[in-house]
């Protein structure tokens, strides 16, 4: 994980956290360290359908057991923000 996580600040990249309960796919240390590299982490749910979205609670709780903030946090951006990001990685 460390060099995944590592390619990803090299590469300027976010990483998901599936908040799916069956996912879970970034573990507390991984997001914590995430943090730590700068890397800003996305938070979903994986959902196929709206009854999906419940599960965001899940992947809030992880984000928050690693210690993320909201600018840790790259869905919690504005429009403007989010664009301004998305340019900067294209390039």
């Amino acid at each position: 994980m460390e060099e995944i996580l590592q390619a990803a600040k090299e590469h300027g990249v976010a990483v998901e956290l599936n908040a799916h309960p069956k996912r879970l796919d970034l573990r507390d240390i991984h997001v914590f360290r995430a943090r730590e590299l700068g890397v800003p982490v996305v938070i979903n749910t994986d959902a196929h359908s709206p009854d999906g979205l419940r599960f965001m609670r899940c992947g809030l709780d992880q984000a928050r057991r690693g210690w993320l903030g909201k600018k840790d946090v790259l869905n919690t951006r504005t429009l403007g923000q989010l664009r301004k990001w998305l340019m900067k990685t294209m390039r």
